[in-house]
């Protein structure tokens, strides 16, 4: 203080000042040299920076701070989300394993298949279905898609001409989860020629039946009557029951009622396979005394003995055509009607499938083998979009109990392959493609050649053959994951040009364009198009919806090339 005795006062402040900031930054260079942090001014001004951007600086560092602590909280709360997920997921598996196993309602998202009205033809009855059908139950992982081959039975999957029924080829079902004595239960005649008829029907059918008629004391009671057939000495045992859940004001959509079945034959006999006009007047032109008024009038009043009365005079008038050689078919070969070929089928699946239809309610959920039918409208309108003939060769990937195999073998005339992997539909398609020749034969109907093939479509050696020649392919693929999904579309690389690929869901969009980066994928050689579908044309829903159908079509892809020089 001595040096700045008798300066002025401003001076003396000055040095003053510039004492105190020697002396702070002395004490600055030994907590730097001991490595202490400076203070935030001094590391302001040694890095010559001005204090404004220091406060800046300071604020950016707490921003930075504060961002990484959100990140984590958010880190935290979304693993514990996902813990919580994973925890309701068990729970919701676990009540799933205990509402199959008990036998319980499952779940909406579960019941990926339900029942839906059928298609009424004339009066035929509607057919009873599985409301929770499925029946592919499988002992391995859902994508290995793999046959079951016992090495003690034969190879699944041949088409040989040795397991040949007349011109329906059935191979027989081997493997899978149903034992012998369950599929030993399912109704079987012991000779060709035999059809399983309406009243062996009603005999195994787990639902109950009752008198639909009533019978005075004075008159024996009837439970069963004879109708004739066009086939010389055919005839059919149909029953006079009905079932006991049967409303009188309604007709049953779960029940088979044999009394309808018994006039829609009559009506179909007398409209399509007997060309004779003064029969056909005799059975439905005369509406007021003709044999289905009085059919009709007899099922109303309840009247056992007018209706036996009836189809007795039916079968006199049948046997007087026979005897003159007048029972021909009134359409043209290969040109079965629609409605004709469906009361077909639909006889067949109340026969074969119907009786023991809980076989089919079993199913594996969120899976590729769930099972769904597409119904006889649909089907009709498949054939009519692709224009299916008796010269076309249709593959059905996927067929289950065949019923689409069936119909379009019946109405076109054409050759009709089914695919199955499963055991239960396998084996109710094969009997149902046994019951189907024997009752085609006894119609004097000509159809196409069925095959019903017990394989995995992914792996046969037989599809793959047969692939190449077919001109429509079906695959309900409205439960197929992509990886199935996927490995179809490498198997139609094999189809030829203009074969038509009728889907649930698309193989691919409709506005799909091609380019250098997928001009080689399955997809460019397609085009398609998109139609819908109404009410009781599938059975998973009682809504509509949208079918797809594909056509191979290489001349885009040509085009593409040859636009680049490079074809």
């Amino acid at each position: 203080m001595d040096l700045f005795f008798g300066a002025s006062k401003g001076a003396a402040s000055s040095q003053q000042t510039v004492s105190i900031r020697v002396e702070e930054r002395g004490r600055a260079r030994k907590d730097n040299a001991a490595g202490g942090p400076l203070p935030a001014p001094h590391r302001a001004r040694t890095a010559n920076t001005s204090p404004d951007r220091a406060v800046r600086e300071a604020d950016i560092h707490r921003t930075q701070d504060s961002r990484a602590r959100r990140r984590k909280q958010q880190a935290q709360h979304d693993m514990r989300a996902e813990r919580r997920a994973a925890q309701r997921s068990v729970v919701r598996r676990a009540a799933r394993q205990l509402l199959t196993s008990e036998g319980g309602a499952m779940s909406p998202r579960d019941s990926v298949i339900v029942n839906a009205n059928r298609e009424h033809v004339g009066s035929l009855p509607s057919s009873p279905r599985p409301r929770k059908p499925a029946s592919r139950i499988r002992s391995v992982k859902p994508s290995a898609r793999v046959s079951p081959r016992p090495d003690s039975s034969p190879t699944a999957g041949t088409l040989s001409p040795a397991h040949g029924i007349g011109r329906c080829f059935s191979v027989p079902a081997h493997g899978g989860p149903v034992s012998a004595s369950d599929l030993s239960s399912l109704p079987v005649q012991s000779t060709d020629k035999a059809v399983v008829s309406s009243a062996d029907a009603v005999r195994q059918s787990e639902a109950q039946y009752e008198d639909f008629f009533q019978w005075d004391d004075t008159e024996p009671r009837v439970e069963s009557i004879e109708l004739h057939l066009p086939a010389t000495g055919a005839s059919e045992v149909f029953s006079l029951l009905a079932p006991k859940s049967h409303e009188r004001e309604s007709e049953p959509r779960d029940e088979y009622l044999p009394v309808n079945d018994l006039m829609s034959t009559v009506h179909a006999i007398a409209t399509y396979l007997v060309d004779s006009p003064p029969f056909y007047h005799a059975v439905c032109g005369d509406k007021e005394h003709g044999i289905m008024r009085c059919l009709e009038r007899a099922r109303n009043r309840r009247s056992g003995r007018a209706f036996v009365d009836a189809v007795r005079d039916f079968n006199r008038l049948l046997d007087a055509e026979r005897d003159a050689d007048r029972v021909q078919a009134a359409f043209a070969k290969g040109a079965i009607p629609s409605d004709l070929a469906v009361h077909v089928i639909e006889q067949i699946y109340n026969r074969i499938v119907a009786p023991t239809v809980d076989m089919l309610r079993q199913y594996k959920a969120f899976s590729n083998n769930v099972y769904g039918e597409i119904l006889p409208t649909l089907i009709s309108e498949f054939i009519e979009r692709t224009a299916i003939s008796h010269e076309s060769v249709f593959i059905d990937l996927g067929c289950g109990i065949g019923n689409v195999v069936l119909q379009v073998a019946a109405q076109t005339g054409c050759s009709a392959t089914g695919v199955e992997i499963m055991e239960v539909p396998a084996s109710f398609a094969n009997r149902q493609a046994q019951e189907f020749e024997r009752r085609m034969r006894l119609y004097r109907m000509d159809h196409g050649t069925v095959r019903i093939c017990h394989a995995d479509f992914c792996e046969s050696p037989d599809v793959q053959l047969l692939l190449p020649t077919a001109d429509v392919v079906l695959v309900n693929n409205y439960a197929f994951d992509s990886t199935l999904n996927q490995n179809l579309l490498q198997m139609f690389l094999d189809l030829k040009e203009g074969t038509k690929i009728i889907s649930l869901k698309p193989f691919v969009t409709p506005d799909y364009k091609i380019s250098a980066r997928n001009i080689y994928s399955p997809e460019s050689i397609m085009s398609v198009r998109r139609y819908p579908y109404w009410s009781k044309c599938v059975s998973w829903t009682d809504s509509g919806g949208e079918y797809f159908v594909q056509t191979i079509d290489r001349s885009r892809v040509k085009a593409f090339l040859a636009k680049r020089g490079m074809f």
